[in-house]
């Protein structure tokens, strides 16, 4: 039994026909016969009966193409395992702001390996005041982070735009809100973000804008940590609209006035090519669009329930 005779017989017992099956394999009719024939020798039973003018399978036959097409799919997947395993692998590096790590990430990662499975990546959590200048010596290939046009050597490609929301504890006074003002959280506790991020930054600007002076009463370096002082009731938080905190007991309402949002981009130096094992042949820019392009396609994980 040939390798060839069970393609052969696959392709036989999908066509059931033997010019056509013989014109789809690029071989003549009296090769395809005679293949067969010599089959069903070995095997001892007719694969193919003739039902008036038409050729169908045997008992035999039927029976016999459940493990052919078993088999065959077996060898293929093994042939597509070892051409991955003689290819070269890239190994990106990737930087990311936490809560970008519990959002849409490790969706994106899955999506991205899975198409292109001789890329790896090395992972790596920073705020972005770490992650800017990681790139720019070029210890980071790739960064997801907020946007930074001010610096001519990074390239960005916009990937979501999160508004900013209040985030408080189902007993709220607030809880029931569909849209709040900055200035009716009042004297209420608040969790802020630490001053090394970009939210904190961001939440300064609206409190000045507003004239409003927040009740700090707890800091937290990122914002795993702040949902999850909320959820315990010590204070409310503004926090970017992420599927992070669905796993909170909490509310997140709209800020109406004044209204922000923070862009996720992602980053690259645009003189850089791939760092570590990477191939010279598998640029940054082309990874990158790569990338991005199949997290925009993810864009639906980070549209976030009010409720979490």
């Amino acid at each position: 039994m040939t390798l060839l005779q069970l393609e052969y017989f696959k392709a036989m017992s999908k066509i059931l026909h033997y010019s056509k099956a013989a014109e789809a394999l690029h071989t003549s009719q009296p090769n395809l016969s005679y293949a067969i024939s010599e089959l069903e020798k070995e095997l001892g039973v007719p694969l193919f009966q003739r039902q008036g003018r038409r050729t169908v399978l045997s008992p035999y036959g039927l029976h016999f193409s459940f493990y052919v097409d078993q088999a065959l799919g077996t060898l293929m997947k093994g042939r597509e395992t070892l051409f991955q395993l003689s290819s070269p692998t890239d190994t990106i590096a990737l930087a990311f702001i936490d809560e970008v790590g519990y959002d849409f990430l490790p969706d994106l990662l899955h999506d991205f390996t899975a198409e292109n499975p001789n890329i790896s990546f090395r992972l790596y959590q920073h705020h972005n005041t770490v992650i800017v200048p990681k790139l720019l010596d070029e210890t980071y290939d790739l960064a997801f982070s907020i946007d930074n046009p001010a610096i001519p050597a990074l390239c960005s490609l916009p990937i979501i735009e999160q508004d900013m929301m209040l985030f408080v504890p189902h007993s709220h006074r607030l809880a029931n809100r569909t849209a709040i003002s900055l200035s009716e959280i009042g004297i209420d506790p608040v969790v802020m973000l630490s001053s090394n991020t970009g939210i904190r930054r961001i939440v300064d600007e609206m409190c000045k804008e507003a004239q409003v002076q927040l009740n700090v009463c707890f800091e937290a370096e990122e914002c795993n940590a702040a949902a999850t002082y909320v959820s315990a009731g010590l204070g409310v938080c503004i926090l970017p609209r992420t599927p992070l905190h669905t796993k909170y007991r909490a509310v997140a309402i709209p800020i109406a006035y004044p209204a922000r949002s923070r862009n996720i981009c992602l980053l690259y130096n645009k003189s850089h090519p791939m760092s570590g094992s990477a191939s010279s042949n598998t640029p940054t820019k082309n990874t990158a669009a790569a990338i991005g392009s199949t997290a925009r396609k993810k864009r639906s994980f980070t549209s976030m329930r009010r409720t979490m």
